[in-house]
């Protein structure tokens, strides 16, 4: 079981209907935030208990923030029923982001961007653990996740659907912000040392640089996938309001 020990994850997990099966909470503490989740807790039907704080530090840490939350194994999506359900043609693919923090914050940006889903390897992959529930502040109930046994067959399932795919390459010779993202997009990000695989790069139709400063070598992976998919959603979004 996966656990929430994040007061604001919390609240958002228990807002979107994540299923939570039990909340402890500190009896000693008592604010705005912990009578939020009692309510949230008793309109969802969620049991929650008041526990002293030393019982709560050994589910949650002596760094807890005076609550834990059982939750049941995330819900994943297929990819066909992902495909079924595509409303902005916009899809995250994650080839082997091991760091749980990374996954977690694009998660959340994927969230924030209306992506249709987060398609990530089995293999190779951070779990979906409570590190990735409290980065995500809770967007794991917002935004459908697909593991994928074969990333390569995958992605020509989706350029089968009328996907173009894109990948994250620094060297690219196209800057990201040149690229026409209006259409049906898949984009690949790869692993934070080693990048997107040659295999993937080579099935991607287009490769897309994020340009910076020199003095820099690299961007972490959760902020390339934000400059990249934030550009995306504009373009959507400029298109839908013309």
């Amino acid at each position: 079981m996966a656990a929430i020990t994040s007061l604001n994850a919390l609240v958002e997990a228990l807002r979107d209907g994540a299923p939570v099966n039990k909340v402890l909470l500190n009896r000693a503490r008592r604010d705005a935030k912990i009578a939020t989740i009692i309510e949230l807790c008793r309109q969802r039907g969620v049991i929650f208990q008041f526990v002293p704080g030393e019982a709560l530090e050994r589910k949650a840490g002596a760094k807890n923030q005076g609550v834990w939350a059982e939750i049941a194994p995330v819900a994943f999506s297929g990819l066909d029923e992902m495909l079924a359900a595509v409303k902005t043609g916009l899809v995250v693919v994650l080839d082997g982001i091991e760091d749980t923090g990374n996954l977690g914050a694009i998660v959340r940006t994927a969230a924030a961007v209306e992506a249709d889903g987060v398609l990530f390897s089995v293999r190779g992959s951070a779990p979906v653990n409570d590190t990735v529930w409290k980065t995500s502040a809770g967007a794991l109930g917002k935004v459908r996740l697909v593991q994928s046994h074969n990333l390569a067959q995958d992605i020509e399932k989706l350029k089968q659907n009328d996907f173009w795919v894109v990948a994250s390459d620094q060297h690219a010779g196209m800057k990201f912000y040149d690229y026409d993202f209006t259409g049906r997009t898949a984009v690949i990000l790869g692993n934070e040392s080693r990048g997107v695989s040659t295999l993937l790069k080579r099935d991607a139709d287009q490769l897309l640089a994020i340009p910076h400063a020199a003095t820099v070598e690299s961007l972490n992976v959760s902020a390339a996938a934000a400059i990249l998919l934030f550009e995306a959603y504009k373009q959507k979004k400029v298109k839908s309001e013309k």
